[in-house]
């Protein structure tokens, strides 16, 4: 018998963060600051800083998601993989 899919706050706390993620990468606001003078992160110039740095946040909320099951059913105790 089938058991209904639920929600749990892991659950929505990744989705929450991936996102925040997806939003920050995709937003064109960044795109105001290439009329500054130059502006820099690590020596990169604006948008690849800033985009390296949204790249490296959701690579590391996918590991957490990869490392804590996110979306597999759970392992019944005594259950063969």
């Amino acid at each position: 018998m089938p058991t209904s899919s639920r929600w749990t706050s892991k659950s929505l706390v990744i989705w929450a963060l991936l996102l925040l993620g997806l939003a920050a990468m995709e937003f064109p606001g960044v795109f105001f600051f290439h009329k500054r003078a130059e502006p820099e992160i690590f020596g990169l110039p604006f948008i690849y800083g800033y985009n390296i740095i949204w790249w490296a946040y959701m690579c590391a909320v996918m590991l957490y998601a990869y490392l804590t099951r996110w979306g597999r059913a759970p392992i019944a105790p005594g259950a063969d993989r």
